[in-house]
């Protein structure tokens, strides 16, 4: 079963989310584990109400709960993004473009990708953790980098904009049971979005995660790209 929220608007000005007292180390990431990789606004929590229908189904009525925060939610991307010791995207300006999607199947190991633009450079990071991504995290198994062309950018980021990432509602869009949670985050010197997809198998979101898990050397079978 899925779930399809409503979402609500927030501002996706890098400035608003800026915040030079969160600890961390030379490579911006966050000395204290209770630290959220993400800000607080793009996470509401979610109401559900149970409708009966005529031919005595049920039917499912979310809205997201404006002002509210989804701590639980937060705190599980979170706490693998710590165990594989990823940089923070939001606190600080930086001066290059970077997209991360972060991949949690219920039971297989969490993945992420995260693709960087510099001047005239590009390179792609891609970390797997040997823990379940519905469960815990477990530890770094393998961690990689690969310099990457202009080409690979620019099919990527064509991508993107086919799939209006930064159009996208905020936060978590979709829900349901076991399945997998595909987050894409993307900064760059002005704006800062997270969005996150429960267990998409088609369209341009998907394609667009895809293709990053596709220019790695990771041997991953269709019928695990949940």
């Amino acid at each position: 079963m899925t779930l399809f929220l409503t979402q609500i608007g927030f501002s996706q000005t890098i400035d608003k989310f800026v915040d030079s007292t969160i600890k961390v180390d030379s490579l911006n990431v966050p000395t204290d584990f209770k630290q959220p990789y993400f800000p607080k606004e793009m996470f509401p929590e979610v109401s559900t109400d149970w409708i009966k229908e005529n031919d005595s189904t049920y039917s499912i009525k979310t809205k997201v709960i404006e002002g509210t925060y989804d701590e639980f939610v937060a705190n599980w991307y979170s706490k693998h993004l710590h165990a594989m010791e990823e940089p923070l995207l939001f606190n600080r300006k930086i001066d290059k473009e970077i997209y991360r999607f972060t991949w949690l199947r219920t039971f297989d190991k969490p993945m992420t990708f995260r693709i960087e633009k510099k001047n005239d450079r590009f390179i792609l990071y891609w970390k797997v953790l040997n823990g379940a991504g519905g469960y815990e995290p477990g530890e770094i198994e393998i961690e990689r980098l690969k310099i990457l062309t202009e080409k690979d950018w620019t099919e990527f980021t064509q991508l993107i904009i086919e799939a209006d990432f930064w159009n996208m509602d905020l936060g978590r869009n979709s829900i349901g049971t076991d399945g997998s949670e595909w987050i894409m985050e993307g900064v760059n010197q002005t704006d800062y979005r997270v969005v996150s997809v429960w267990s998409p198998s088609k369209g341009n979101f998907y394609n667009a995660c895809n293709y990053l898990i596709s220019l790695t050397n990771l041997k991953i079978s269709e019928k695990d790209k949940y």
